[in-house]
């Protein structure tokens, strides 16, 4: 069951719920806001994720302008804060478009940014945990539009890289714990290292302002946005594969080149197979050998042995058949007395001395077979120390080296025709060189040819917000050849008249440095996936009329981005699609900072004490309104 009711005693809360309330899962345990589903530590049970996500997602009372989340890469749509700094818990609920976030100076505004730099992989201390608390936790989901399968691409690469599950319902699952100890962090409910939440954030969010996450000052990122501004990216494609061929060429060459012998080793070689071949092995022919070497080397003691056999069998006076003959006369004269009783035992009798005959025959033809040839005898002396050398070489056994000799013969005739590998893998080198040199020089000049235009462009932008003798370049420089070409892009900037270009990254002023990402973000707007996009100090040194139009810029840009802007100025608040108040309050001596959307009467408020006027100015009331009209007339 789902009960719209706070978790707290049921008490409803004193500010108004944003559209997409929260809800809370009736079961056993306590009850569960869907902004903080994802963060007990149960729900990362996968089941159990995906229906806590399916009651959240099939709620009726979600915000409206989630509908329209197809238009962007992806949204923030809610964040966590539990015991960071001056938070003691806080859940918010977001929007795609423009997202301000307004307050009194100190009032702790910039703690979104904080929050969401942790999530991003940033550097966490102890000193961010709540004064008398042992630590503190962020979490976020971020809803990923499958329509934008570049972005998503990366992504699921990375997940799949880091053996993480992909994303349920489209829904990335963020999470962060910080304790005094050191810090863990989950993605999808799994725990990964903060390098790898580094890398994922690098692709999800751009922090501009003192809280730097900016990736387009990354050379990498600028060549890309450069690239995609020109329509390059499938002849990049063409030329990382150019680049991969050229690679695999290399290596088979190295691998080749590896394996060459030494005249010496190639020598070597071809005496052990010829020893091996000249043997005719046979692995049959050894048990037989030993066999027949025994006998030969014993065979004059087995004459010997045969001829006493054969002396005391037959031939001698007294032989036993001698004996035997006297023994057959006596049995013959007791059958012709007892026939019945004698003729038995003359039979057996008989059949005994004709045994005795067979035997000594036996015994005769086996003497007459035994060999005395020394000459024989040393052959199979010869063979079997053969074998045993050649065993003991390659073996153990005679099969083990007829497999030797496969091998050496195998690894002589790749060798022989090495020489035209190598001559056939140089040539292929060559080709694959000049095929990814070609793929560059295309690259470098249709890249000097884009970056002219686009630099403009820029200029020009900087220019409406506030930069007016800003010279803005976008410099090639020649780089060692590699997967995306032979150019190192460096994007450039003289902010003042008679000052010299300088690296982007080199602008010391963080509201400078927003300002010209946001010249250069809404310039690139369809050529950068990153989704979410933080400015804090945008308006710093700006007002009038430039206020106007930075203010106008980032709804522009909001378009196709989440954006969130810390601001202090009304116009830039007024073209906000949502606008959050950030406050400080005391109770039991402890601060506290809060946060939380506001409806129209409170933002109509809050911007009447943006302009610095009395609460109940008519007259600050008026420019209020006419500051939200004119925000949703350029809407």
């Amino acid at each position: 069951m789902l009960q719209n009711q706070h978790e707290k005693g049921g008490r409803t809360p004193n500010r108004p719920e944003p559209a997409s309330a929260l809800f809370y899962f009736a079961s056993p345990c306590r009850h569960i806001k869907p902004s903080r589903i994802i963060f007990a530590p149960a729900v990362f049970h996968s089941r159990r994720m995906s229906l806590y996500l399916s009651i959240w997602l099939s709620s009726p009372v979600k915000s409206p302008a989630i509908s329209s989340l197809r238009e962007f890469p992806g949204v923030l749509e809610s964040l966590h804060i539990r015991n960071l700094a001056l938070v003691s818990e806080l859940d918010l609920d977001f929007g795609p478009g423009m997202n301000a976030v307004t307050g009194e100076t100190g009032a702790g505004k910039s703690l979104v940014i904080g929050a969401i730099q942790l999530l991003a992989g940033g550097r966490a201390t102890p000193a961010v945990i709540r004064r008398e608390e042992k630590s503190c936790e962020i979490s976020a989901i971020i809803r990923l539009d499958q329509n934008f399968q570049e972005l998503r691409q990366e992504i699921d690469a990375l997940l799949e890289q880091g053996g993480l599950r992909s994303c349920e319902e489209e829904r990335l699952l963020l999470r962060r714990v910080i304790t005094e100890t050191g810090s863990r962090a989950f993605v999808n409910g799994s725990p990964v290292t903060v390098g790898f939440l580094k890398e994922l954030g690098e692709l999800l969010i751009d922090i501009h302002g003192p809280h730097d996450n900016q990736t387009l000052l990354l050379p990498a990122r600028q060549l890309l946005l450069l690239d995609t501004y020109a329509g390059l990216l499938p002849l990049v494609s063409l030329c990382r594969q150019r680049y991969t061929e050229l690679l695999h060429t290399r290596q088979e060459l190295a691998d080749l080149k590896a394996e060459g012998l030494a005249p010496e080793e190639a020598d070597l070689l071809t005496h052990q197979l010829r020893e091996i071949d000249q043997a005719e092995i046979n692995p049959e022919e050894e048990s037989d050998l030993v066999e027949r070497y025994r006998v030969a080397a014993n065979s004059k003691r087995l004459l010997e042995i045969t001829a006493a056999c054969q002396q005391g069998l037959c031939e001698n006076d007294g032989a036993i058949t001698d004996q035997l003959a006297d023994f057959l006369r006596q049995l013959r004269e007791l059958a012709e007395v007892d026939p019945r009783a004698g003729t038995p035992l003359l039979e057996q009798l008989e059949t005994v001395i004709t045994s005795i005959h067979e035997l000594g025959n036996d015994i005769a033809d086996y003497a007459d077979r035994l060999d005395l040839d020394e000459e024989a005898l040393q052959r199979l002396e010869e063979r079997l120390d053969l074998l045993q050398r050649l065993k003991r070489k390659y073996g153990p056994t005679l099969d083990d080296v007829l497999a030797a000799a496969d091998r050496m013969r195998q690894r002589l005739a790749k060798i022989t025709g090495r020489s035209d590998q190598l001559l056939a893998l140089h040539e292929r080198e060559q080709q694959c060189q000049k095929a990814h040199s070609d793929a560059c020089a295309q690259l470098n000049a249709k890249r000097k040819t884009a970056a002219g235009p686009l630099a403009k462009a820029i200029a020009r932008k900087l220019q409406n917000l506030g930069f007016a003798k800003a010279e803005f370049a976008i410099q090639l420089k020649a780089a060692n050849p590699g997967p995306t070409g032979a150019d190192a892009v460096e994007f450039a900037i003289a902010p003042n008249v008679g000052e010299a270009m300088q690296p982007l990254r080199a602008i010391a002023s963080s509201g400078e440095m927003a300002r010209v990402m946001l010249a250069v973000k809404t310039v690139l707007s369809d050529a950068d996936n990153v989704p979410i996009l933080i400015f804090d100090e945008i308006d710093a040194n700006v007002g009038g009329r430039i206020a106007v139009t930075v203010a106008a810029e980032l709804a522009a840009v909001s378009r196709r981005h989440q954006v969130f802007s810390i601001t202090h100025l009304p116009q830039i608040a007024a073209a906000a699609d949502q606008h959050f108040l950030v406050d400080k309050h005391v109770a039991n001596e402890r601060t506290t900072a809060v946060m939380h959307q506001l409806d129209q009467e409170q933002r109509r408020a809050e911007l009447v004490r943006m302009l610095g006027a009395e609460l109940d100015s008519k007259t600050a009331a008026a420019h209020a309104d006419e500051l939200l009209r004119k925000a949703r007339t350029r809407a």
